[in-house]
């Protein structure tokens, strides 16, 4: 009931609030072609002055949170006249736009002039992802890893924001997994959006959202590109794409396709002791060719009737096969005895994701809009291995051999409503449903077979409301509340695999204040509660071999993790500054524990008691002639606490990001940048200093030829270095990574190159946790 009070009284308060508008645009050229490239802007009626600019991109632009009332836009672009017109919000929102060529003769003059590929707004930040420095790389997780303040992981399997932890994925307004992450072409990608203070629409699963929108169109036809990359680490690697569309007035079809054949090489090394046990291990982990093809296939139609109404479905699949043989070399002492270890590990992997969405978005009436969706997700993985021991010089004899299958599968269903009550009101509310369940059978053939069979259970039932508007001329906000119903259920036919039972009901509030100081200046204030469940592959019996003392094992007893946050962004001009304090309780890492029943070291993820941190940071985008810049500084301070481990001190982590393009001739694009990060003292656990360091340069031949030569952690800097002392254990390691590259890669564009439109929103708000 007192959730019932809470969603009452935020619809009483809120119902005279204003609502804020997005405003789009098509601009074309006299014969009807898009003005490939300029500059718009949105003025105040009366003083004339500039309080919005955009790009104007193959004729096409977007404004974002506009106030009700009257302005002038004003449209200006190389070669066509300036083009000025009166528009009234929200009477109108989208507007058609025709350039009437400018009449002087240039004779033998070409300017060039870059634009900035990433725009802050309200402490967020936009990516054009068909920059060329960005659009030649072929990997998105590569591609995050080069934006600001984002963090990929040395397995590249996880994403990180500085200072909020693992965010959101959304393709449209729907979250997707980063396994389908994985499958979008870059070519079809337009943008990429990192929000950091997310409304009550998105679930509460993320303190912040990567948000990815695909390619639009507005002329239809057939338009399609192939793209190879050679790339050189310390192996081969090639990746091939080809990603074609066609569409109409109302129909679109969109087909891609990506080929990878990947050689990865890994490593890491560990050095942990347990006094208590007497025991000290010493080991190194190579994989030196895990051979891995990726074959990743997507196919979607959309259908749009009218300006607000469609009908979408789109369906993508990851298939991934991996022959991994890993070299360990240990050392053990042992209560006093010491043994080293050679082990030879076969591994036979294969990884299969596939997803299909369904979306309907209805306009009713000029107040009422319903989006309702269906999507179904599955993930199925297979690992054989043989584990062969050679101890202290001997011949190598095979120790054990393990078969395991795991398998999720996610039903989910999604319905949206958004009803405008009056200019001055907008309401959003809606429900999700998601159904998942998990299958893992794990048999180990030693001297004798141990089986495990265990099954997994999760349901989620999700509401939300959310209202936005303004107070007067200069305050706007928005204000919401999710509530998520959770139940987990876990079943085993062996009683070493606990069996779980919750059920758990949570409020999640959130709210933004911005205030609007002068046509250039806004302040913006917000809070909001999280929280952070763990992959479905985490609450599994599967355990891989690393060496004779130590597994990696998922953790089905991980709790979730809850977070309240306070934010603050200053925004003057182009330059925003923010600070954030958070405070989270159960948070998680991974850590090294001893389990005294089996007699083994385990490595998997676990809970501590909470975290308490604070960053404060400034970005500062610079665009001048063929010069575009744009640089981060921040500075985090977070303690980590536990009371099974030795808390050591805390000290404040430095982070820079730069990226510097230059465009020294019409199809030439110079790029270089990177990022530092200082020394990591948190309390528990302390971390090393890290440089990455790349350039690139893009070049454009014969109009539809695309090549770009790219530099990557060019000091090899970027190894990731851990020490801690938890539970009873002192561990020091250290994760080699791979990322120093020299990439070629060669795009061909044909058919109809004006953008392709096409919707398709994710419906499973627990889509990323399948992996």
């Amino acid at each position: 009931m007192k959730y019932l009070a809470l969603v009452f009284f935020l619809v009483s308060f809120f119902t005279s609030a204003q609502q804020v508008f997005q405003l789009t645009g098509n601009v074309l050229d006299t014969n009807g072609n898009a003005v490939p490239v300029g500059d718009v802007l949105l003025l105040d009626l009366e003083t004339k002055n500039v309080l919005k600019y955009t790009t104007l991109l193959e004729g096409y632009f977007i404004f974002e949170d506009i106030a009700s009332g009257e302005y002038f836009l004003e449209i200006s672009a190389l070669g066509f006249q300036k083009h000025r017109k009166q528009i009234v919000i929200p009477a109108i929102t989208n507007v058609q736009i025709q350039l009437n060529e400018n009449t002087t003769q240039l004779n033998e003059v070409e300017l060039i002039a870059a634009k900035n590929p990433i725009e802050y707004q309200n402490g967020n930040l936009k990516v054009d992802v068909q920059n060329p420095y960005f659009s030649s790389i072929p990997d998105p997780m590569d591609l995050l890893s080069r934006l600001p303040n984002i963090q990929v992981s040395a397995d590249r399997e996880s994403i990180s924001i500085l200072g909020k932890g693992n965010p959101l994925l959304y393709l449209g307004n729907q979250r997707i997994s980063i396994e389908e992450f994985n499958t979008l072409p870059i070519d079809g990608i337009e943008t990429i959006e990192l929000i950091n203070n997310p409304s009550a629409k998105y679930e509460a699963e993320g303190r912040a959202v990567i948000l990815v929108r695909l390619m639009q169109d507005f002329d239809g036809g057939f338009q399609g590109s192939t793209q190879e990359t050679v790339s050189q680490r310390r192996n081969f690697n090639n990746y091939l794409a080809l990603n074609s569309s066609y569409s109409t007035k109302n129909w679109t079809v969109r087909g891609n396709l990506g080929y990878n054949q990947l050689l990865q090489w890994e490593s890491n090394s560990f050095l942990f002791e347990i006094p208590e046990r007497e025991v000290l291990v010493d080991y190194l982990v190579r994989i030196p060719r895990n051979v891995r093809t990726q074959i990743n296939p997507s196919f979607g139609v959309y259908n749009q009737w009218n300006e607000n109404d469609y009908i979408s479905l789109n369906a993508s699949a990851r298939l991934q096969t991996d022959n991994a043989p890993f070299f360990t070399d240990t050392f053990i002492v042992d209560r006093g005895e010491e043994q080293s270890t050679e082990t030879e590990t076969d591994n036979d992997n294969s990884k299969d994701y596939y997803s299909a969405s369904f979306n309907f978005n209805k306009k009713l009436s000029d107040s009422w809009n319903i989006f309702t969706g269906l999507q179904y997700s599955g993930f199925r993985q297979t690992l054989g291995t043989e584990i062969s021991n050679s101890i202290n010089g001997g011949d190598f004899i095979l120790d054990q051999t393990r078969n395991q299958e795991y398998s999720i599968n996610s039903l989910a269903f999604r319905l949206d409503f958004e009803k405008i009550f009056s200019a001055n009101l907008k309401w959003e509310w809606g429900t999700n449903i998601s159904l998942a369940n998990a299958d893992a059978l794990t048999e180990i053939i030693r001297d004798v077979t141990t089986e495990v069979d265990f099954e997994y259970q999760e349901d989620l039932y999700a509401v939300y409301s959310s209202f936005s508007g303004s107070l007067g001329e200069k305050i706007n906000f928005e204000l919401g509340a999710r509530l998520e119903h959770n139940e987990v259920d876990s079943a085993a036919d062996n009683d070493a695999v606990p069996v779980i039972s919750r059920i758990n009901t949570s409020l999640f509030p959130k709210a933004n204040v911005s205030i609007t100081i002068d046509s250039t200046k806004t302040l913006s204030l917000n809070y909001a509660r999280n929280i952070n469940r763990q992959d479905f592959s985490r609450a599994s019996s599967i355990t891989v071999f690393i060496n004779p003392f130590l597994e990696g094992a998922g953790n089905v007893n991980l709790r979730p993790t809850f977070t309240d946050e306070f934010s603050a962004n200053f925004q003057k001009g182009k330059t925003s500054f923010y600070a954030t304090f958070y405070q989270s309780t159960n948070p998680t890492n991974f850590t090294i524990s001893y389990d005294e029943e089996m007699d083994t070291a385990i490595l998997s993820l676990v809970n501590l008691e909470k975290e308490i941190g604070f960053y404060t940071g400034v970005t500062v985008p610079y665009t001048k002639g063929i010069w575009t810049s744009n640089n981060t500084l921040n500075v985090i301070y977070s303690q980590i606490q536990d009371n099974t481990a030795v808390l050591g001190e805390t000290r404040p982590v430095f982070y820079a990001y730069t990226n510097q393009q230059f465009k020294t001739g019409k199809d030439v694009t110079l790029a270089f940048g990177g990022y530092a990060i200082s020394r990591s003292q948190q309390g528990i656990f302390e971390r090393n200093a890290r440089i990455s360091l790349e350039a690139s340069i893009s070049k454009t031949f014969f109009k539809n030829w695309d090549c770009t030569l790219r530099f990557n952690d060019i000091t090899r800097g970027t190894n990731f270095k851990e020490s801690y002392t938890i539970n009873g254990v002192i561990a020091d390691g250290v994760y080699f990574t791979d990322l120093r590259e020299a990439a070629l890669s060669i795009k061909y564009r044909f058919g109809n190159q004006d953008k392709v439109k096409f919707k398709n929103k994710d419906v499973d708000g627990n889509i990323d946790r399948i992996r």
